[in-house]
């Protein structure tokens, strides 16, 4: 059956489909393309989710054959799907991948502390025979767990040492690289990629990672491997500063102990002793503070060596962005921009003073008077009267006589108007 950690696919529970999935591949590809297309599309892609499911950097056929096993049976197919994923580069032999990676950019370190243990490993377990427990890696996943050590390098705050001893490596890898195997093969990966240098000094690992928005780690330095001592020292000091304080303090409560208790030749005898260890605290003190202000020096010429490279970098842009451009050049631009902003205005003006020589003034004042004239004889036209229209042309004399026998200011105009007789 499955592991726990992996999903089980939708066919599993079908045991018609499934009776077809576990059984052995054709001779040849070309007997059934479509039998063994089918296979290879369900096998391949779940090896491959079962293998991140349980965070598996390599597997082996015996392996699968056990995570898979189904009802007390195991799949017959399997070791031709291994066959084809190696093919595909989607598997490879742990020996081949070693040899490969250790043939390229890698140093004597790496060789010392990462291959052999692996090599170690595999001649211990499969001897020169293959077999079905040979380990089989997979180099997507392991360049997915790469990327996520360096990625978890960068955000801790193991990121501003230059160098990490063994044991702070593995502390720093511990949920992504739950074993040795597992880590030395991440290891390879990033070094291979040129993200990590190893190197072995006084019995001791050492490990640098490149730095952030860096694309190459630089081979470890004279100066990284000073840095890392001073560093250690620092570290050697603060407990030992920590281990002398609890000290004092401990032989503070004995002489305390002792006197209450009528001793005080044992009280004094512990405060004689505790005076010397304030002595010695001091000397630590002493030895702290010089190492600390020589790192806080480096940091700082570090800082000033990146400012001062920012600046370079900033000439550099300046002047490529100047290329092209002199005074000379800019004084006649200027000169360029003056003559035709002065064109421009010149323009403007002499359009805007068109002549109105051909346009004669007596006939515009003539044309006035007229106007004039014809406003004064609409303003002395009789008033629109205001009464009903006459329709009979038959009477208009009484019509007049009754009109002008009517004062419109009594109002009675609008009143006892007669209707028109019609004859």
């Amino acid at each position: 059956m499955m592991a726990a950690l992996s999903c089980y696919p939708p066919e599993w529970d079908d045991d018609e489909r499934m009776s077809f999935l576990f059984s052995a591949f054709k001779q040849t590809r070309d007997v059934n393309t479509s039998d063994w297309d089918g296979k290879m599309k369900f096998w391949i892609p779940l090896i491959l989710k079962h293998a991140r499911a349980q965070g598996l950097l390599s597997i082996s056929l015996s392996q699968l054959e056990r995570d898979f096993r189904r009802k007390g049976f195991a799949p017959l197919g399997l070791r031709i799907v291994i066959q084809e994923m190696m093919r595909q580069g989607t598997l490879r032999k742990e020996s081949d991948y070693v040899s490969n990676v250790s043939s390229g950019w890698l140093s004597w370190g790496m060789r010392q502390l990462v291959i052999r243990p692996l090599r170690w490993t595999i001649g211990t377990v499969l001897g020169s025979q293959m077999g079905p427990d040979e380990p089989l890696v997979i180099p997507e996943i392991i360049k997915e767990r790469a990327a996520l050590v360096l990625q978890r390098y960068q955000s801790s705050p193991l990121r501003a040492l230059p160098l990490l001893s063994e044991e702070e490596v593995r502390t720093l890898c511990a949920e992504i690289c739950p074993n040795p195997s597992a880590l030395n093969l991440v290891l390879l990966q990033l070094q291979g990629d040129k993200k990590i240098c190893v190197l072995e000094r006084a019995g001791k690992k050492l490990v640098k990672f490149v730095r952030v928005s860096v694309g190459q780690v630089d081979p470890i330095s004279e100066s990284d491997l000073g840095i890392y001592e001073l560093q250690q020292s620092e570290k050697l000091l603060s407990e030992r500063l920590q281990s002398a304080g609890e000290e004092s303090d401990r032989l503070t409560e004995e002489a305390r102990t002792y006197n209450r208790a009528g001793n005080k030749h044992q009280a004094l005898r512990c405060l004689r002793k505790r005076k010397l260890l304030e002595r010695r605290i001091t000397e630590l003190q002493n030895k702290q503070d010089t190492v600390q202000g020589i790192l806080e020096r480096i940091a700082a010429a570090e800082t000033d060596r990146k400012v001062v490279s920012a600046y370079q970098m900033g000439v550099s842009a300046l002047k490529l962005a100047l290329k092209d451009v002199t005074m000379e050049k800019a004084e006649s631009i200027v000169d360029q921009i003056q003559e035709y902003c002065d064109l421009q205005d010149d323009l403007s003006q002499t359009l805007a003073s068109v002549s109105d020589a051909d346009i004669d003034s007596e006939d515009l004042e003539k044309e006035l008077n007229d106007i004039l004239q014809k406003e004064e004889m609409i303003v002395d036209l009789p008033d629109v009267p205001s009464g009903p229209v006459v329709i009979s042309p038959q009477r208009p004399t009484e019509w007049k006589t009754d009109q002008a026998s009517r004062s419109p200011a009594d109002g009675s105009f609008s009143r006892s108007v007669p209707e028109p007789v019609l004859q």
